[in-house]
């Protein structure tokens, strides 16, 4: 009868609030803040410093079905389409603005006069550097990209 006692409540609702779990914090929530569709991280490139908000930076965009890159890029969902709607899992067009330079890491665009690719993205600076030490191809490839960047510049 000794246990019976216990459970008598004079103020059950107080018991009731008591016996409750403490209630997580909930903070307004800022539809722009839950929005994946506005770009937030920032990229500017240090050859051309170009500047431009983006989506992704990483190897796997999630707006992009079934793409991979083979190093970190900065990715931005095209800005001239339409978005899908929710409900659909549908791949979305996306630009791919740069990445880092494999060996100073810098971030550098895709522009001819900006880097250079191969088999991993290179600052002009670092790729004239590492010229000597490429394939004959690669060297050809990349010192027709440096003339007709400077021929651009002209």
């Amino acid at each position: 009868m000794e246990a019976d006692e216990n459970l008598v409540l004079d103020n059950e609702a107080a018991e009731i609030e008591r016996m409750k779990l403490p209630q997580e914090e909930k903070k307004p929530t800022d539809p722009e803040e839950e929005d994946e569709r506005i770009a937030r991280i920032d990229f500017l490139c240090s050859g051309c410093e170009m500047h431009e908000m983006v989506h992704y930076f990483g190897r796997k965009p999630p707006f992009s079905l079934a793409i991979k890159y083979p190093e970190d890029n900065y990715v931005m969902r095209d800005p001239f389409q339409p978005p899908p709607p929710r409900w659909h899992t549908k791949a979305e067009y996306y630009i791919s603005l740069g990445a880092k330079c494999s060996i100073c890491a810098k971030t550098v665009c895709k522009d001819p006069g900006c880097s250079f690719y191969y088999t991993a993205t290179f600052c002009m600076p670092c790729g004239q550097e590492k010229l000597k030490n490429w394939p004959v191809e690669a060297q050809a490839r990349l010192r027709k990209q440096l003339a007709a960047s400077k021929e651009d510049k002209k």
